[in-house]
């Protein structure tokens, strides 16, 4: 509830700010993003990730300060995260009750599959600056913060393993064979294969909010007095890491880069 109020806040300065703005484009974007989950450092929870290709949607507002300079920002809806998958180590939201099986502390590792892709609210504030390059041909470069919000973060897993306590699946866990009998007569035998299959709500584990820096470039072609299509180009980086528990878990920073298409509608102040 509180980051929609935070929502509906900036949606309402974005409106006002059209007042004053000499030219105004309103418009809507769309395109594939290419997120990259960036770990800082070589921890074996955070490593290992490669990118899956996303959507990237958004509608806009594009207020002119000058002929050339405009302050952009975006209302959009952005798929970031990557995936891992093959021998990785089991992070404690999947491990239930084997926990407590297992030493504490001590990574386990398994075979299987692992998805850490996000679905987040993202608005960006932009200063844009734009030069003509033919007729009806604009280029154009932008920068500034955005934000982010993390909607219902889910860890998609799939896969059924043996554990173990070596990345390379050379020492198996190993349980009584028959628990009831005394702890001095037990056999232990490798613990049977488990399934990964789930799909664990992970938002206490998170960083739900993510703040960072955005660069652009894209290129724009006037098609009538008011309507205008262009190709728009955005790299991104979070400055917020990603896990709340980065002793454990390590430092991952969000960023992606993202290619999109779109239309704006162009209103131009008329002068008194």
């Amino acid at each position: 509830m509180k980051n929609i109020c935070k929502i509906l806040v900036l949606v309402a300065v974005l409106f006002s700010a059209s007042a004053n703005a000499q030219t105004t484009k309103w418009g809507i974007r769309g395109g594939v993003s290419i997120p990259n989950l960036k770990s800082v450092d070589d921890n074996i929870y955070s490593k290992g990730y490669t990118s899956v290709t996303g959507y990237d949607f958004s509608i806009f507002g594009d207020f002119g300060i000058t002929k050339k300079f405009s302050i952009k920002t975006d209302l959009g809806v952005i798929k970031k995260g990557g995936e891992r998958n093959g021998m990785q180590p089991i992070p404690a939201s999947l491990l239930g009750d084997l926990a407590q099986m297992l030493p504490p502390g001590q990574p386990v590792f398994a075979n299987f599959n692992n998805s850490a892709v996000f679905t987040y609210i993202e608005i960006p504030v932009l200063a844009k600056y734009q030069w003509s390059v033919g007729k009806n041909l604009g280029f154009y470069v932008n920068g500034g913060p955005y934000i982010d919000f993390m909607l219902n973060p889910t860890q998609v897993t799939s896969g059924t393993s043996s554990l173990y306590y070596d990345e390379a699946g050379s020492v198996p866990v190993l349980i009584p064979a028959n628990p009831q009998a005394p702890p001095q007569t037990w056999i232990m035998v490798p613990l049977p294969p488990q399934n990964f299959t789930a799909e664990t709500d992970i938002s206490k584990d998170l960083a739900t909010m993510d703040f960072g820096a955005m660069l652009g470039v894209g290129l724009a072609a006037s098609i009538g007095k008011q309507s205008e299509l262009f190709l728009d180009i955005r790299g991104a980086y979070g400055f917020i890491p990603l896990q709340k528990d980065t002793e454990t878990y390590g430092t991952v920073h969000m960023g992606n880069v993202s290619f999109a298409v779109g239309y704006a509608y162009v209103i131009n102040k008329k002068s008194k």
